[in-house]
Order: structure tokens, then C-alpha cells, then sequence
């Protein structure tokens, strides 16, 4: 299915907020602020997904089933050779979320670098599928 032009404009939207999260994650992690990184790299994360699932099925659920985006990406990348690996940075990212936002501790560097990977990983297979038609 094809998206419209206002859906393409959402996705491009989407996108646009993902790059702006994956940009203060880059940023918080160069200043040390590890666990802020981790929060922007999983927002990041997120808005990639929205991105490519608007982009390939002109619709993205919104909601508090954070699971579901996982699986709602895998369906929307269908039989794309990056399908299963994009699909699995989504659930590590999403895995994260409540400890990142919710938790008590505070996130190290190798854990805010681990999700940045994820995140950028994302955004990046959003930029292609979203801006370069791919």
C-alpha cells in the first residue's frame, strides 16, 4: 500500500523529530550526561519507527504498547534483509525505557553508547526508506 502525500508528510515528519533526538543524544553523550543520551537515543528510536511505518503503510499506531512498535516494524519492513536485525534495536531500545526513564540508576557510558548504535541504526534505515525511497 502507498502512502498519500499528508502520510508521506507525517513520515518526513517523523523523521525529522528522529534525527533531532538521535542529534541531543550524540551531544548528551559527548558532555557525559549518559543517562539523558540513553532517554534521547530511545525517543530516537522510536521516531524512526514511526517514520517507516507511516512511509510503507501510511499509518503508525501511537500508544503505550511499547512491544507492539516492534512488531508493527517487523510487519511494515516485511521481507527487507534488514527486517529481523532493525526489528531487534527497536525491542533492545524499547527493553531500556523504563529503567532510562523511570529507574533509579543512572546510566553508564557503555550502555548509553549501546543504545546510540540502536537509535542510529534506525534512523538511518528511516532516512533511506523515508528521504531516499529505498
Amino acid at each position: 500500500m502507498m502512502a498519500t502525500l499528508e502520510q508521506r508528510n507525517h513520515a518526513r515528519s517523523y523523521l525529522k523529530k528522529a534525527e533531532e533526538y538521535l542529534a541531543s543524544a550524540e551531544a548528551n553523550l559527548q558532555a557525559g550526561r549518559y543517562t539523558v543520551a540513553a532517554g534521547d537515543a530511545i525517543h530516537a528510536g522510536i521516531c524512526a519507527k514511526d517514520a517507516i511505518v507511516t512511509e510503507l503503510t501510511g499509518t503508525t499506531t501511537k500508544g503505550k504498547a511499547h512491544a507492539q512498535a516492534a512488531k508493527e516494524l517487523r510487519q511494515a519492513l516485511g521481507q527487507r534483509p534488514d527486517a529481523a536485525s532493525t526489528e531487534q534495536a527497536l525491542r533492545d531500545l524499547i527493553s531500556s525505557k523504563a529503567d532510562v526513564e523511570y529507574g533509579v540508576t543512572l546510566i553508564p557510558a557503555v550502555k548509553a553508547e549501546a543504545l546510540l548504535r540502536r537509535a542510529r541504526s534506525l534512523v538511518e534505515l528511516a532516512i533511506r526508506i523515508v528521504r531516499l525511497n529505498g
